[in-house]
Formats: C-alpha cells, sequence, structure tokens
C-alpha cells in the first residue's frame, strides 16, 4: 500500500513500501504550476503503485530526476514513459548508458543485495532519447521551480544531488545516508563500490550549500537538515578511522561491526533494535562490508 503525503504545500511525499517494507524507499514530487516533476523513480516492484500516486496528483509528469542508477533509486522510473512518452529524465553522464541496458546494473545488483535485490526486481528500461545528461552545478527551471544539480560521486560514481527551490530542499539520494527517524539514527551508505574519500567531500559540499530540508530515499522529508548532515559527517569519520584500524589489524567484518557498535554511541544506543529490522538491517550490514573493502584496498596498494 502507498502512503502519500503533502509534505509542504505542492511537495509530496510517496512511500512506495515495496514488498510491505514501510519507511524504507520513498518519491518525492513537485507541483510546479506546469506539471509535475519527479524526484527518484523507487524500484521496479513498486512501479505500479508509482504509476498510480503520480495519476492521484494534480498535474501531468513533466520530469524526472534521479540521483543515480542504483535499482531502489531509478528502478521504476521507466514506468513514468507510459504516462508521459515526452518525459524528460535527468541523470548524471556516467549513468546515461544504463536506462535503455538495465542489465548492466541489475546483474551486479542482484549479487551485491541478495534477497532485497530480488525484492526490488530488474529496472525498466527507459529510452535514450528522455535522457538528459546533467553537468555539476546546473541549475534547471521548470515553472515556478528551479532545482540545482549537485555532482556527488562517492556513494557511486555517477551520483547527484539536488536542491529544489524556493524551499532549499536537498533531495540527497544516497550522498548521506539512510536516516531511520524511529531509531533518530543514521546508517551510512558505504556499500560497494565505495569511493570512501568522495564520499566525504560529497558531504561537506552539500554542507557548504546550507540547505534547510532534506529528502532521504530512505525515506522521509525532515526539516533539519544541517543538524543532520553535520552529524552524519562526525559519524563516518568514526566509521572511517575504526575500519581503517581493523584492517591494519588483520581483524574481519564482523569484528568491526563489533568495535562500531562500541565507538559509534548512537549505534551503541539503537542497535538491538536495529537488528530486528530486516531490510534496515540488511543495508546497515552492506555498508560495513563495503567500507571495510573500501580500506582493503587502501591497504594493499600501501603494501
Amino acid at each position: 500500500m502507498v502512503r502519500i503525503t503533502e509534505v509542504m504545500r505542492n511537495v509530496y511525499q510517496i512511500d512506495l513500501e515495496p514488498g510491505g517494507y514501510s519507511n524504507l524507499v520513498s518519491v518525492y514530487a513537485v507541483n510546479t504550476g506546469k506539471g509535475l516533476v519527479v524526484f527518484e523513480g523507487g524500484p521496479a516492484v513498486s512501479s505500479r503503485d508509482l504509476v498510480s500516486a503520480v495519476r492521484n496528483l494534480p498535474g501531468a509528469v513533466t520530469h524526472a530526476f534521479v540521483t543515480h542508477v542504483h535499482i531502489d533509486h531509478y528502478g521504476g522510473t521507466g514506468a513514468l514513459t507510459g504516462l508521459n512518452p515526452n518525459i524528460e529524465v535527468y541523470v548524471h553522464p556516467r549513468g546515461s548508458k544504463v536506462f535503455p541496458n538495465p542489465d548492466i546494473i541489475w546483474i551486479p545488483a542482484k549479487e551485491a543485495m541478495g534477497w532485497l535485490g530480488e525484492l526490488y526486481g530488474r529496472p525498466l528500461e527507459i529510452p535514450s532519447k528522455n535522457a538528459r545528461e546533467t553537468r555539476d552545478g546546473d541549475r534547471i527551471t521548470i515553472g515556478d521551480v528551479t532545482v540545482e544539480v549537485i555532482h556527488t560521486p562517492g556513494h557511486a560514481s555517477h551520483h547527484q544531488s539536488f536542491i529544489i527551490e524556493p524551499w532549499s530542499i536537498l533531495i540527497v539520494g544516497d550522498a548521506a545516508g539512510i536516516y531511520v527517524k524511529d531509531l533518530d539514527y543514521i546508517i551510512p551508505t558505504t556499500m560497494e563500490p565505495l569511493r570512501f574519500d568522495m564520499y566525504v567531500d560529497s558531504l561537506k559540499k552539500l554542507i557548504s550549500r546550507n540547505p534547510t530540508y532534506i529528502a532521504y530515499t530512505h525515506h522521509l522529508l525532515v526539516p533539519n537538515a544541517m543538524d543532520l548532515l553535520n552529524r552524519h559527517l562526525r559519524q563516518v569519520d568514526v566509521w572511517g578511522r575504526t575500519a581503517e584500524e581493523a584492517v591494519r589489524e588483520g581483524l574481519g567484518v564482523k569484528d568491526l561491526e563489533g568495535m562500531l557498535v562500541e565507538r559509534d554511541q548512537d549505534l551503541k544506543r539503537v542497535y538491538d533494535r536495529l537488528r530486528s529490522m530486516r531490510a534496515h538491517y540488511h543495508l546497515f550490514g552492506m555498508a560495513v562490508d563495503g567500507l571495510y573493502k573500501y580500506y582493503q584496498g587502501v591497504e594493499g596498494r600501501r603494501q
């Protein structure tokens, strides 16, 4: 069951609840006065729900923006071409080749994500004619709304985030973690393939933009954007130093998880509850593993 919430005037959060998992993946839609702009597309398994939700909103869909071509962020976007065959879909230039060829990302995603990847499903194809490649710093005005494009590599080489004016809403994608509101905890999005150095630089870049609101794909819009971004920056400093130490000492991934529970005080507070949340704990495990493997690579290059 899809939940649609008007989080502020003309801005809608669509909780897609893929596979019945609520509070996991959201898409955002904005009424520009000249139609609807959709941010993110959710996984393919939720594509019919996405179309149904968009049809229930005022205005016809004209544009879509995807932060990156991972299966839970863009997989259902292709369904929007059924509502508007001429929809313009903005994507990082390193990700556009995936649109007509989703197996490029689907095959490795199934292996990396396991049962959750299978649940999300194979992304829908998007014709190349609908793709609009972005440049860092682009400003795209659609009706009463302006979207600023910010390239934010790290979680993925083709990651981008967006600031929507006039509200100063940051559509963050996976550039700054997964916010679990029920726990008031951020799971770092440090899954493979990770460039942790770029992840940190991109996080600092977003902080420099001073957004008012932050809209997480995982999974909601909240007002204290700067507090959360700065909290996450402090958190990943702890995670990074801990992972580097674990690899240097020859410890394993489960050892690293135990070390993080002791050193990330917010994690220590919520760890038992997090473990009971099947999808979120799975993503947490992927994040720990991705950071561990990143530092394994760093250590290997030193030798």
